[in-house]
């Protein structure tokens, strides 16, 4: 007949299925999937009339940065990192006729994607050549480099082409090119992570996100 197994082992493999449930719900960043009410949330704030409450939410995942005083050819404007609850905010604050159904389609398109965008300027009035599009490098990294799925870079502005079509807002009086890097949700983990943009000339800027913080 055979024996039961020591009590001391089954507390043992109780302690190890318990741990295996939580540590991988620990490992990642951001809660992925979002519930059904969540992503109606990030919609409703992107419809918000409270421009107040949706700047303090946006200025947790956008860093903007002032022109340096030490008079450069080129700098980092804006450094942001956009997790898949982001994104639904700025779709529904950019469209009048988004609704929380299109909210959850996107949603579900975007199968956990992050994207970190740094947009780079030339200096106001600069007229020399143009620095090409691999001279502009983003290393972002927690604790090493993460290697991005797909990286894009794109002219939102340039004064030299009055022909051209761009997507900036804002009016086009200085070269402006924006850098997409496109990442899967799992390849971060919890804490901080580091953007560096290593720009034309040797100069770099570096700026951190929390990520404890973000949605």
């Amino acid at each position: 007949m055979s024996q039961g197994l020591p009590p001391r082992f089954c507390r043992w493999a109780a302690v190890l299925a318990y741990l295996a449930i939580l540590l991988p719900i620990g490992a990642f960043a951001f809660h992925y999937p979002l519930r059904p009410e969540e992503i109606e949330e990030a919609y409703s704030l992107g419809q918000s009339g409270d421009r107040e409450e949706l700047a303090s939410f946006l200025k947790q995942y956008g860093h903007d940065f002032a022109y340096p005083s030490d008079n450069p050819i080129v700098y980092v404007k804006s450094v942001e990192f956009q997790t898949p609850y982001e994104q639904i905010v700025l779709k529904s604050m950019r469209s009048a006729q988004y609704n929380k159904f299109k909210a959850a389609e996107d949603y579900r398109a975007s199968a956990g994607a992050v994207f970190v965008r740094v947009v780079v300027s030339l200096k106001i009035g600069f007229a020399g050549p143009i620095p090409k599009a691999e001279s502009y490098q983003v290393v972002v990294s927690q604790g090493s480099p993460i290697e991005p799925k797909d990286t894009a870079s794109t002219v939102l502005c340039n004064p030299f082409d009055p022909l051209g079509i761009y997507t900036t807002p804002q009016p086009c009086d200085a070269y402006t090119r924006e850098i997409l890097l496109r990442f899967d949700r799992r390849q971060f983990g919890p804490g901080t992570v580091t953007v560096k943009a290593l720009l034309p000339g040797e100069k770099s800027v570096e700026t951190v996100f929390n990520l404890d913080q973000l949605k």
